[in-house]
């Protein structure tokens, strides 16, 4: 598609904006790009833009920077669609079919954050609506067994325990039993409340009963309340211009990405389809793009991924990477057999 002169000013300053850092002025763009226009149409040109709301002009250069409302021109109108072909060799290896699903996202972000030089994220699925469909405990000897708690999207956790000497891992699974009983259908953010209230069942030894219970409570909260997020690429932050002297930005954003409800809550809008937030509210001087990944042709969710960075991010490649990266796992996830969140 061919772009009018007033587009193609915008373009090239976005672009030499986000590669520099630098505001962009009429004879950068004339030095870096062969533009069939005189120096004082481009600041023409350049004005319009100004006035229209697309660039805005900083307190310390005559040049221009791309204000949010350009960015998100160059996102919806502009960018070009190309994949990095070291992001593709590079994927390509992780995804040889033995790895966890878990695995799989965490080693895809931190691929992303170094191909992008951003920051990223994997925030595990919400289980606000999931349901608990089979807990179970299974001996695999005489002092040892592995809790397994099985959902209704079709996550497996599981989680491998060795028993003092005096407990009979048969008594154990009797018990896992009975509270398995009490437990499915429920909803897995009652699962704790309603372990605490279990009862103890008649003759059964009072210690071993609430050693299960809790046993049960640390592993549920391991496998599914603290899964969380995984951030990665920090430094990469630390290197951008605009966060090298700013101390208690870099500080809030790191303070975001650790914390997994206050993840959830930004992330709360985010669908299938990219979703970008370019300087929002308290957030104004970062960008981040997330993207849901859910199995195809299911409702069951595996998570989201983000990518975090300054406004002045290169918003063309972030998204293309995101989207092959997100598209690879999902093609990974038909090799699978079952998706399982590692111990």
């Amino acid at each position: 598609m061919k772009l009018t002169r007033k587009e193609l000013v915008l373009k090239y300053i976005v672009e030499d904006y986000v590669r520099t850092a630098l505001p962009v002025g009429s004879h950068t763009l004339l030095a870096n790009h062969k533009l069939s226009l005189s120096s004082a149409t481009i600041r023409n040109v350049m004005a319009e833009l100004e006035k229209e709301g697309f660039i805005e002009k900083t307190h310390t250069s005559s040049g221009r920077v791309p204000s949010i409302k350009g960015y998100r021109h160059y996102i919806e109108h502009l960018r070009s669609e190309k994949i990095d072909k070291n992001l593709r060799f590079e994927l390509d290896k992780l995804f040889d079919g033995s790895k966890s699903i878990d695995e799989v996202l965490n080693e895809s972000c931190q691929i992303l954050s170094h191909m992008t030089k951003l920051a990223t994220c994997v925030l595990g699925p919400s289980v606000t609506d999931e349901i608990l469909v089979k807990l179970e405990t299974i001996p695999t000897n005489e002092n040892c067994f592995t809790i397994i708690f099985v959902t209704g999207n079709g996550y497996v956790g599981n989680k491998n325990f060795i028993l003092n000497k005096n407990i009979n891992v048969d008594y154990i699974v009797r018990i896992t039993d009975f509270i398995n009983s009490e437990l499915s259908g429920s909803k897995l953010i009652d699962v704790t409340r309603k372990l605490k209230s279990l009862k103890l069942i008649s003759s059964e030894n009072q210690e071993i009963f609430n050693f299960v219970i809790q046993t049960l409570i640390t592993t549920f909260s391991d496998l599914f309340i603290k899964r969380g997020s995984s951030f990665y690429g920090k430094n990469n932050l630390l290197q951008q211009p605009e966060f090298k002297d700013n101390v208690e930005e870099v500080r809030k954003i790191f303070e975001i990405f650790s914390n997994s409800d206050k993840l959830s809550e930004l992330f709360a809008d985010c669908g299938e389809e990219i979703s970008i937030s370019i300087g929002n509210g308290r957030y104004k001087d970062i960008s981040i793009i997330t993207k849901d990944i859910r199995v195809p042709n299911s409702s069951q969710e595996l998570g989201r991924i983000a990518v975090v960075g300054p406004t002045r991010m290169d918003y063309d490649k972030v998204i293309q990477h995101l989207n092959y990266t997100v598209e690879m796992i999902l093609n990974h996830l038909n090799d699978l057999k079952e998706v399982k969140i590692n111990e």
